[in-house]
Parts: structure tokens; sequence; C-alpha cells
């Protein structure tokens, strides 16, 4: 998978708090994480469906946020050098 401009679509991504549904969590503990809702818009493919439930998945976004780190880093020697 070819992953471009993570750094640009991660920062499209809000955080929010939540609670499962209980029949999917009991423990309706708060948890923060992103709607696979708003991820589809942005990151289609970090997005599946299982159960009538959309799902993030977690190794898609884990690629984007090492590709981001990458940018990132070319960013700050690019300042560096200038």
């Amino acid at each position: 998978m070819k992953v471009t401009n993570a750094l640009g679509k991660l920062k499209k991504l809000q955080t929010i708090q939540f609670r499962y549904k209980p029949e999917v969590d009991s423990d309706q503990r708060l948890r923060a994480g992103f709607s696979a809702q708003q991820v589809r818009e942005i990151i289609p493919e970090a997005v599946f469906e299982e159960d009538g439930y959309l799902m993030l998945d977690m190794d898609v976004l884990k690629a984007y946020v090492r590709e981001a780190k990458k940018e990132l880093r070319k960013i700050n020697k690019i300042k560096v050098k200038l």
C-alpha cells in the first residue's frame, strides 16, 4: 500500500471521546479515538464494515502514522538547514 500525504490527512482527523454501545462493550468506559465515519471520508482504506458496524483498520492507520513521522523528519531537516 502506497501512503501519500499522510501528515496532511492525519491533521484533518478530529479526536473524539465516546462509549461503545452496551451490546458491544458492557463496561461502558470512556474512550478516545477517531470516528470511523470521519476516517472513511479522509482515509477510506482504513475503514471496513463488520456485522453492520464500521471498524477502523489500525494497521492502515499505523502505516499513515509511520509515514507522517517520515514527512515530519524531512520538514524538520529542511528547517534546520535554512
